[in-house]
Parts: structure tokens; sequence; C-alpha cells
């Protein structure tokens, strides 16, 4: 059962992936299809890849405070890809989901993260340098957006 679902992460993430990758070569080039092979990829991988592999982590054998950081970090990289095609397909909200999904990234998941990983003695450099190099990019990610 591990083996298989294991399997099918790798072909629903190698798709979804290839799927927006072909996507955007066709909206550089003004290519049709364009719009249609980006939101299937990036769909596919928010509601496909992701909870296939949210139900997988849930299966190992971890901490509950481990599993509830992972997942919610997955939501958040979920709704910041739904924002992303929003964005690039210029449909209305993109900003706005964009917006709260790095801010809740930034102020709710990093803390959780910090505060759920700071304790083990021996991941500490490394919670402490993971922290700040997803702020970091949280926070460049924030000062691109327009805000009014």
């Amino acid at each position: 059962n591990l083996k298989i679902m294991k399997k099918v992460i790798y072909l629903i993430g190698i798709l979804s992936s290839l799927m927006s990758f072909l996507g955007i070569v066709f909206k550089f080039f003004h290519w049709p299809g364009a719009a249609v092979l980006m939101a299937t990829g990036f769909l596919s991988f928010a509601f496909f890849f992701i909870p296939i592999l949210l139900f997988s982590k849930f299966k190992e054998k971890d901490f509950l405070i481990n599993k509830i950081n992972y997942s919610v970090g997955m939501i958040l990289g979920t709704s910041l890809t739904l924002g992303f095609l929003f964005k690039i397909l210029q449909w209305p909200m993109a900003n706005n989901i964009m917006i709260y999904s790095v801010i809740l990234f930034n102020f709710f998941y990093i803390p959780l993260y910090f505060v759920s990983r700071i304790r083990t003695g021996q991941l500490k450099y490394e919670t402490i340098t993971n922290s700040v190099i997803m702020f970091s990019f949280g926070c460049i990610l924030l000062a691109m957006f327009k805000i009014y």
C-alpha cells in the first residue's frame, strides 16, 4: 500500500509540474492552450498532490504537533499556489489570496514551526536557520504585492 501510494504521489507530482511548466512555456510564446495547461497543472498540484502527500504524512508515526505543522504549511502552500494561478491568469482576488497566504505564513506558520522544533536540542541550529530563511522569503513575497 505504501509503495503504491508513493508511486501515485510521484506520478501526480511529475504530471502536475510538467503541465504547469508547459502552460508557462505556452504563455510565454502566446500559444493556445496555455491557460488550460496551467490551470490543470496548478489545480492538480493543489487538489491532488498536496492532499495525497498530507495523507501519506499522517500515516507515518510522528508527533501530533509535527503533523499539524506540516498540514498548516501545506494548506498555506496550496493557497499561495492558487493565488499565483489566479495572478498569472488575471483572475479576480489574486492579490488578496496571495497577501493573506503570505501574512499567515509569516505570522502564524513560522512561529508555529519555530516553537514546535526549537525544543529539540539537535534541531536548534537548523530550526533557527530555516525560520530566518522562510521569514525572509515571505517578506520578499509580501513586498512584491500592490497593497492599495
